[in-house]
């Protein structure tokens, strides 16, 4: 389930680096400039986040409330600026806090992985989720440059929002399963 979790979120994030600056033009006749600003500032957030998140991770054991709600708001600030026409500077603002809100997620995320690997195999089981990302990030930009294509570009961060919100489910099935395999078995 791990796989599937860093790959949907992939997929999300495809949609933002990809597609960001076409979106916020395109819907809400933002400049190409704040637009890339925008897209700047989301990524700058995700940047601070990751390492506020590593910050949250290294003092809580309850990693995935911590991805839960910050996935969620994540998720809200992206459907909010893909409806809601703001001003230039509150976009690039509120996509910052988006930004920070995905990256601090990331972190807990790959200490959620790290804890549910057998002893021995971290190396393995890093290597095979995080293949996850890359074809996460593979699957998604041309779907999402087809919708633009037929003229709805406002659908773009619906889908990355319910792609994140997919994402959960992928991450509390992987917990479910982490935590049934460690259920102590009676010695007969």
């Amino acid at each position: 389930m791990f796989l599937a979790f860093f790959m949907v979120s992939s997929m999300a994030g495809a949609g933002i680096q990809s597609w960001l600056i076409t979106i916020l033009h395109q819907v809400h006749g933002v400049t190409l400039a704040a637009a890339s600003s925008a897209l700047t500032g989301y990524m700058v957030g995700q940047i601070g986040g990751v390492l506020l998140g590593g910050w949250v991770a290294d003092r809580t054991t309850r990693h995935l409330p911590f991805v839960v709600v910050l996935t969620i708001g994540g998720a809200a600030v992206l459907l909010l600026v893909g409806g809601v026409a703001l001003p230039q500077a509150a976009t690039i603002g509120v996509l910052f806090l988006g930004g920070l809100m995905t990256g601090a997620s990331r972190t807990p995320r790959d200490v959620m992985v790290k804890d549910a690997a057998p002893p021995g195999q971290i190396g393995k089981v890093f290597g095979f989720v995080s293949s996850g990302m890359s074809l996460g990030g593979a699957i998604m930009p041309v779907p999402y440059g087809m919708i633009i294509d037929a003229g709805r570009p406002e659908l773009v961060l619906v889908v990355v929002a319910a792609l994140l919100l997919l994402s959960l489910l992928c991450a509390g099935g992987a917990r479910v399963g982490f935590r049934r395999a460690l259920v102590p078995v009676a010695a007969d």
